[in-house]
C-alpha cells in the first residue's frame, strides 16, 4: 500500500532534471546501454501518458510511455518506471503502473494504440495485463532476455497481430 500522503500527477516539463537524476540513481549508468533506453534515445515521450509521484514534496517516481514502431504499427513503450531505493516496496511503483496502464487505454476510440510492451519482470508487470511475447513476434535493437519482452493489449487481440522489428518512432 502507498503512503497516504503519496501523490502520483501527470509529468510537467519542469520535472525533466530531476527524473533524469532519479532515473541514473535507480538504474546506473549502465542504463544506457539498454535495449528501452536506445529506442527512447532522442525521442520525445508522451507527456499526458507520464506520472510522477511525489512523497513528502520530493520526486520519488517516475513512469513514462513513449511511441515506437513494432513492424508496421505504433504501440506505447513503458519505460522507465524508477522508483527511490529506500521507498521500493511500498506500493509507489504499482500506483504509478495503475495510472499509466489506465491512462493509455482510457480513450477507446480510434486513436487508442493497440498495445504497451516493455522489459521487464513478468511476475511483477501480469498483475497490470503484461504477458511474455514470443521471440518470434519481436525483435529488439539491442539484445534483451527474451523471458523479459513483454506486452499489454489496449485493443483486444492485437498482441496476436503485432510483429516485426521494434524501432524508434519518428
Amino acid at each position: 500500500m502507498p503512503p497516504p500522503d503519496l501523490i502520483v500527477r501527470s509529468e510537467m516539463p519542469e520535472d525533466a532534471a530531476c527524473l533524469e537524476t532519479l532515473t541514473e540513481t535507480v538504474f546506473g549508468p549502465g542504463m544506457r546501454a539498454r535495449a528501452a533506453y536506445y529506442l527512447r534515445e532522442g525521442v520525445d515521450h508522451e507527456m499526458d501518458l507520464s506520472f510522477v509521484a511525489q512523497y513528502d514534496q520530493k520526486v520519488v517516481g517516475t513512469v513514462r510511455l513513449t511511441k515506437v514502431k513494432w513492424g508496421d504499427d505504433i504501440v506505447l513503450m513503458l519505460g522507465p518506471l524508477a522508483v527511490l531505493q529506500e521507498l521500493k516496496g511500498q506500493g509507489i511503483g504499482k500506483a504509478l503502473m495503475h495510472r499509466a496502464v489506465t491512462a493509455a487505454g482510457a480513450d477507446s476510440g480510434p486513436s487508442v494504440l493497440p498495445a504497451i510492451m516493455l522489459v521487464g519482470d513478468l511476475d511483477y508487470y501480469k498483475t497490470f495485463g503484461f504477458v511474455r511475447i514470443s521471440p518470434a513476434k519481436i525483435s529488439l535493437p539491442r539484445p534483451a532476455d527474451p523471458a523479459r519482452i513483454l506486452g499489454c493489449e489496449l485493443v483486444a487481440g492485437t498482441l496476436d497481430q503485432l510483429s516485426g522489428d521494434v524501432t524508434r518512432f519518428g
